[in-house]
Parts: structure tokens; C-alpha cells; sequence
């Protein structure tokens, strides 16, 4: 997760700077078809120029309403999801409206920020973003000391009494039969771990040092049905290996030491169409059955290559043709996206699914 830092210092909310200590976080999405940053983020070395120069860095007169979030996640340059803070996190600020109780603007105040909405439709494009908005929440709980059960979406808020009557960002979610209480629960499998990156747990928590949880989506007596499972499972970006189990062959996805963090993966999982049961049998057979697949990973400043005419992450365009015959460098992963640079540091390249890279 990146977080690019450009304050709306034009803003009326930013101009008020009224004083908070964030208890909260409200999650909102834009209700708009446009997942670029530009649209509302005025950083146009970081997210690209705004054409039409109606971003939020303006004031009320301008804009014609007074309004204003802590942050926005969306595509910034190469399409790059990326979060851009754009209000300090101690300033107030005017997101969520009032309800009848008040408002998650003052009193109590939260933290408030906006997802970019596309069509709606793309799932790898939704996946993305709210993998980032997961580590975003994890980082804020952390830096602020939220609980988890204090973040809620806008449509929460007002069933609560403390915002105004919108939806979001159910009518984006629903789509792909995600909630806010799979969120949660991934926001604090991501908090009980420790970390904010995804793979095997090492945590602290009750579990005694030896069981691992993993989440398994099928058992088969056939190996060839499993390896298509497995092979249908890699395609959407799990993680997923076979283990010979009683006769068996389980296709299991994670093996984590914190049971919270298999739970999160289980209702990733069940976003996703697949059934799934959480089990501890396949420990010893995951690291001595003669069938298991092995699954590459990668961690930040791996070498690799990229697949010939591999798409950029969540669209169907393609890279320029260097890139293809180029070294890369892994710079950011967020479940099966990864960011890749020519360069160790600096300006990033793009972002691809881990299925189009291998390790130099």
C-alpha cells in the first residue's frame, strides 16, 4: 500500500481545520463511474492531471457544495491503486453528513475516506481496491488505536444515527457478495497477525505454536478434478495447493497460525463462489505428500519477468513492449497484484497478477 500525501489546502473543511482525535473509520464509495484518482485528487505528478480542474482543492463556491474526506483509494498514474490523503487526519471533515444522532464528522469523529467506483462490474478492479482499503484500515487502527468494530460504512453510519441516508458502498459490494463484516473480519486478521500483508501467519494469539489452519475448498478422489480446481483457484489469485489426505486430494488455500486469519480467507473465499470448510488435517501431509503443488511467492525487491502481452491489473490494456523483455523489480503486493519497477527504487512500472510473473 502506498500512500501519496496531497492536501486539499484550497478546501473549505481543510481552511476550518477543526481540531479532532479520530475514534473511527467511515467507508465510503463515490457512487460515480470514474476509479481515477485525478478526478479528485490534485497531485498530477503523482495521480495524473485533472483536464477539467474539478477536483476536491477547491473551495464551496467553486465546487458548489461544501465536502471533503480524509482520503480517496483509486488508480493513480499506470494504473496503480493507490490511497491519496488528502485532509490531515486531526482536521474534521465534512463526509458523512448528520443523522439523528449527530454526526461521524465532529462528534464522535471519524476518520472518513472514499473508494473510486468503476462500472461496478470489474471484479480484479474491486479486489484491489479493497485490499488496499483493508491495509489502509490496519494502518489507521494502528496509528490512532481504533477498534475495528469502529469502522463502518456510510450506510452504517446512518443506520446508527450519525450520517445521512446513502448506501455505499453496498451498491458496489453487493456485486460481488462482499459485506462490511467480511471487512472487518479481515482488517482484524490483518491486526491479530501483526502485519499487514497476506500469505502464512506468524502471529501471536491463543494458537500453540504447532496447529495451522487452512482453508479447504475440495476433496477428491480424482486427482485430476482437484488440479483443476487448483488451477481455476490460481486463475482468480488464491494461493492454492493439493495435499494427499486419507486418499484424498484436498485443495487447500493458506495455512495460517491465527484461526481469525483462516476465517477472513474463508469469506474471501465464499466472496468468490467457493464453498469452503477450515481444517488442521494436511500439516505433515502439506510438507511430505509427493502431490503437492507448490506455490510461488514473492516478496519485495524479487527479480522476475513478465509474461508476454500480460494485461495491467484490473483492465485489458496492454504494457509497452519493453516491459515484457525487461527485468523487473516486485515493489508492492497486495494479494495477487503485484507492482513492478525497472528500478529498486523510485518510479514503479505498473501493476500485473502474480500469475504473469517468474522469478529470475
Amino acid at each position: 500500500m502506498e500512500i501519496i500525501t496531497a492536501y486539499a489546502t484550497k478546501n473549505d473543511c481543510y481552511k476550518a481545520a477543526r481540531k479532532c482525535t479520530p475514534k473511527g473509520i467511515v467507508v465510503h464509495s463515490t457512487g460515480a463511474n470514474n476509479p481515477n484518482l485525478k478526478r479528485y485528487v490534485d497531485a498530477p505528478t503523482e495521480v495524473g492531471k485533472n483536464a477539467y480542474g474539478n477536483h476536491w482543492n477547491r473551495p464551496a463556491s467553486a465546487m458548489g457544495r461544501s465536502v471533503c474526506v480524509h482520503s480517496f483509494i483509486g488508480y493513480a498514474i499506470n494504473n496503480v491503486v493507490k490511497v491519496a490523503n488528502i485532509l490531515p487526519y486531526n482536521f474534521c471533515c465534512w463526509g458523512v453528513g448528520s443523522g439523528s444522532k449527530g454526526s461521524y464528522n465532529y462528534n464522535p469523529a471519524y476518520i472518513q475516506f472514499e473508494m473510486c467506483e468503476d462500472n461496478c462490474k470489474n471484479k480484479a478492479y474491486f479486489e484491489a481496491v479493497r485490499d488496499t482499503a483493508i491495509d489502509y484500515c490496519v494502518y489507521l487502527c494502528k496509528k490512532f488505536n481504533i477498534p475495528v468494530e469502529n469502522i463502518v460504512s456510510h450506510k452504517e453510519a446512518h443506520a446508527k444515527g450519525y450520517g445521512s441516508n446513502h448506501g455505499d458502498p453496498n451498491n458496489w459490494w453487493d456485486n460481488f457478495g462482499y459485506t462490511m463484516s467480511m471487512f472487518r473480519a479481515a482488517v482484524k486478521a490483518k491486526l491479530d497477525a501483526g502485519h499487514s500483508s497476506g500469505g502464512v501467519s506468524s502471529g501471536s494469539g491463543t494458537n500453540d505454536g504447532k496447529t495451522l489452519y487452512r482453508v479447504q475448498t475440495g476433496a477428491f478422489k480424482n486427482k485430476g478434478n482437484a488440479d483443476a480446481l487448483a488451477a481455476k483457484l490460481k486463475a482468480a489469485g488464491f494461493d492454492t495447493y493439493i495435499v494427499t489426505v486419507g486418499g484424498l486430494y484436498k485443495v487447500q488455500v493458506g495455512a495460517y497460525s491465527v484461526k481469525a486469519n483462516a476465517d477472513a480467507m474463508a469469506a474471501k473465499l465464499k466472496a468468490a463462489g467457493y464453498s469452503t470448510y477450515i481444517t488442521t488435517n494436511g500439516a505433515a501431509a502439506a510438507s511430505t505428500a509427493p502431490t503437492a503443488t507448490p506455490v510461488v511467492s514473492f516478496t519485495e525487491g524479487d527479480v522476475v519477468k513478465m509474461e508476454q502481452n500480460a494485461p495491467v491489473y484490473g483492465t485489458t490494456k496492454k504494457f509497452r513492449p519493453w516491459v515484457y523483455t525487461s527485468k523487473l523489480y516486485v515493489r508492492e503486493i497486495a494479494g495477487s497484484r503485484v507492482v513492478v519497477s525497472t528500478l529498486k527504487t523510485g518510479a514503479v512500472t505498473g501493476a500485473v497478477d502474480k500469475k504473469y510473473l517468474k522469478k529470475v
